[in-house]
């Protein structure tokens, strides 16, 4: 998806059984479901090349998402009531961190990394498996996250689960898409660099004697991230359940076979080292801002 990279393939294979041939079943571009023991053979579209890129970006699910991004990463920062600062302070630090983290330099970052490592072949065959219904009926599925108020609903989401928890079908599947995605080990390695940032700059305000070396501060990020491995894999299955509760069986175990598609994984790989080092370099910018608006004023 988008949060877990809404990426898109034509073709599900459906293992018919362990002595029988391989059945694929698949939905063309005008909704109509095909079968037939040989895989479709998908024309890779053809366009120039930033177009291209920009019609992934939408398509996918990812401008939507990135777009969305600094009222979520302000909303979150102002309901930070464990906070010891005062309302108003948090809300200046709300106002950074919007700032820091504006869609149109990360989108920019992101669609330079897909222009530096363009494949027309990928590409091509992407847009084909993006336009498909499927692939379109889950990103308008996944767009839900980019509320500002998607903790909350989470939360209210996961306290009704307790009086009617899912199928266990429901979660192996959405298991198997965590996997295939790799989501939640996208979401710990974002959680590692933002940590890591945080530590760099707030040790350059440090002593010389007291900062930690760049390899510490890597390493004590990637160990305080690991132990929230388990929590982190939770919080993706309660996001995916929420997200996709209006997908049948069916569309789920089709999506599951688009995010394991190359082409999928070929734009995963690109947009997601973009996304980390933008993201990477907004946190630097945010922790660097807040640090010396709250720099402690000579005597």
């Amino acid at each position: 998806m988008g949060h877990a990279t809404a990426l898109s393939l034509l073709v599900l294979a459906l293992l018919a059984g362990p002595a029988e041939a391989e059945i694929y079943r698949w939905v063309d571009a005008q909704g109509v479901v095909n079968y037939s023991d040989t895989p479709p053979r998908l024309a890779p579209v053809e366009g120039e090349r930033d177009a291209l890129i920009d019609e992934a970006l939408t398509l996918s699910g990812v401008r939507t998402q990135i777009e969305g991004l600094p009222a979520q990463v302000r909303a979150g920062a102002e309901l930070a009531k464990s906070s010891p600062l005062p309302a108003p302070e948090r809300a200046k630090v709300a106002r950074i961190i919007g700032d820091a983290f504006r869609a149109g330099p990360i989108l920019a970052a992101v669609r330079a990394g897909l222009q530096k490592s363009y494949d027309a072949t990928q590409m091509g065959l992407l847009l084909a498996q993006l336009r498909t219904p499927v692939a379109r009926r889950m990103a308008t599925l996944e767009a839900v996250i980019v509320d500002p108020h998607i903790g909350q609903k989470l939360r209210e989401f996961a306290a009704r689960l307790k009086d009617a928890p899912p199928a266990r079908e429901r979660v192996a599947r959405l298991a198997q898409l965590d996997a295939a995605t790799r989501t939640t080990d996208f979401v710990l390695e974002l959680r590692a660099t933002a940590v890591a940032s945080a530590f760099k700059v707030l040790g350059a305000l440090m002593p010389p004697e007291k900062r930690m070396t760049p390899a510490q501060v890597d390493l004590a990020a990637r160990n305080a991230v690991e132990q929230q491995r388990d929590a982190a894999r939770q919080e993706t299955l309660l996001m995916f359940l929420y997200v996709y509760r209006e997908a049948t069986d069916q569309e789920l175990d089709e999506y599951l076979g688009i995010e394991a598609g190359e082409p999928g994984r070929w734009f995963q790989t690109i947009y997601r080292k973009a996304l980390t080092e933008a993201l990477t370099a907004a946190t630097e910018t945010a922790v660097s801002q807040i640090a010396k608006a709250f720099r402690p004023k000579p005597l």
